[in-house]
């Protein structure tokens, strides 16, 4: 699987926006999950399959998350290019 990733520390609350160029998974995943997402484990995460060209999600708690971009399947990836906006809580 090829994706593009970012990993930011968040407060619950903290607003982020992910902007997508083609339809395509788009993932947000606590630390542990992650890890879980690496070894092709089973794994919590919000989001899924966006059609249009963003998502946004609240953090749900205090911790080290990530953003996860899929880019379709080794043998098939799509040509996706993405940006994240993370807005801290006030």
């Amino acid at each position: 699987m090829k994706y593009l990733h970012r990993v930011f520390k968040a407060k619950k609350g903290t607003h982020v926006v992910v902007h997508i160029s083609e339809p395509t998974r788009v993932l947000l995943i606590g630390d542990y999950q992650y890890k879980q997402y690496k070894e092709h484990k089973t794994f919590n995460y919000r989001g899924g399959l966006v059609e249009g060209k963003s998502q946004e999600f609240d953090i749900p708690n205090d911790g080290l998350w990530h953003v996860v971009i899929e880019k379709g399947s080794y043998y098939n990836p799509l040509p996706v290019t993405a940006s994240v906006e993370i807005h801290a809580k006030h």
